[in-house]
């Protein structure tokens, strides 16, 4: 695994204290005690998805062709352990789903959320033109985007791209839109994304926004925060960020988040929440791989089992090391 420091890690955070009324319950989630996929140069900010009787993973990756970008590639898994790469390549050379375009608002890629329909596959995603330490910004100034595909694997961005901009001054969303998640019910589509609003902002803002879409391409952004750090008052998450969406069977929605440097669940009965949000951590850097921060969940609740893969990031002398491991816990949760 090389190091690179991607241009969008911002610190993770968040969750909020729910009390029990005498005795504390635990959701505990097994890990695997290596990462399952470290991609060519590096692996991170994975979403999976079911298709059948295999999983498709679509993630954030590193390529050195001329100069270094961000892309999204993809692999395939039968059990969500073992992974490939999407195209089969022989020599273990990792599948480039969706390209970064030279110069332009996405010439990084990176945090993609992915949904079925219509017999393609719909990928909404972060792009970029340049990492924060090159503009000289806090944050890289990210905005979000629609690629399809009719095959799985080779995404074509939509002509309307990119469909969710940064707000206008001193908007939640002032300074970039990152880790969109998208959910469709009945006609509706909803996506919650992490607004920024840090630079030139009174308050500043880190926390999760919403949208909502009739068509899934053209988006109306909701006036008031879905979530957000400042109002659990959590020792462990002062920002919640990095969300995946997920309806349960019990059909309640559950929200996986990233804290500071671990992960964490919130539910409602509503999309837009209001979220309760589990006290603790459910996943933390214990392991050797996982560094630093255990970060950005993507979860596929399924046969009794939350699924959860997720990024581990190791901080290192030259940037830091990204790869991507997996948990799982018995659903429901003991919360």
């Amino acid at each position: 695994m090389k190091t690179h420091f991607f241009g969008c890690l911002v610190l993770v955070l968040a969750i909020c204290s729910c009390k029990e009324e005498k005795k504390k319950t635990s959701i505990t989630f097994v890990k695997g005690n290596n990462s399952i996929w470290e991609g060519e140069f590096t692996a991170a900010d994975p979403d999976v998805v079911r298709d059948g009787d295999t999983l498709r993973m679509y993630y954030s990756s590193l390529v050195i062709d001329g100069n270094e970008k961000l892309i999204i590639a993809s692999a395939k898994s039968i059990d969500g352990k073992q992974w490939i790469p999407s195209d089969n390549n022989p020599s273990g050379k990792e599948s480039i789903s969706l390209d970064a375009s030279p110069g332009k608002w996405n010439n990084h890629l990176e945090a993609n959320s992915v949904i079925v329909q219509d017999n393609k596959v719909w990928m909404y995603y972060c792009g970029y033109k340049e990492e924060a330490e090159v503009s000289g910004t806090i944050v890289a100034k990210g905005q979000i985007g629609l690629a399809t595909a009719d095959d799985k694997i080779h995404f074509t961005p939509s002509p309307s791209d990119p469909i969710l901009e940064m707000g206008g001054e001193n908007t939640k969303d002032a300074n970039a839109l990152f880790s969109p998640t998208v959910l469709k019910e009945g006609n509706t589509y909803y996506m919650l994304y992490v607004g920024y609003c840090i630079e030139n902002c009174s308050p500043a803002f880190i926390g999760i926004l919403g949208a909502t879409s009739t068509d899934g391409i053209n988006w109306t952004k909701l006036s008031n925060p879905v979530l957000a750090g400042t109002d659990k008052n959590l020792p462990w998450a002062e920002v919640i960020k990095e969300p995946d969406l997920v309806k349960g069977p019990d059909g309640l929605y559950y929200l996986f988040i990233s804290g500071d440097h671990s992960i964490g669940v919130a539910r409602s009965e509503n999309i837009l929440g209001p979220y309760e949000v589990y006290p603790d951590p459910i996943i933390q850097p214990t392991l050797d791989w996982e560094g630093t921060d255990v970060i950005a969940p993507s979860v596929i609740i399924e046969n009794n089992k939350v699924r959860i893969w997720y990024t581990g990031v190791t901080i290192t002398g030259g940037g830091a090391d990204f790869a991507i491991g997996y948990a799982e816990s018995d659903f429901p949760l003991n919360w």
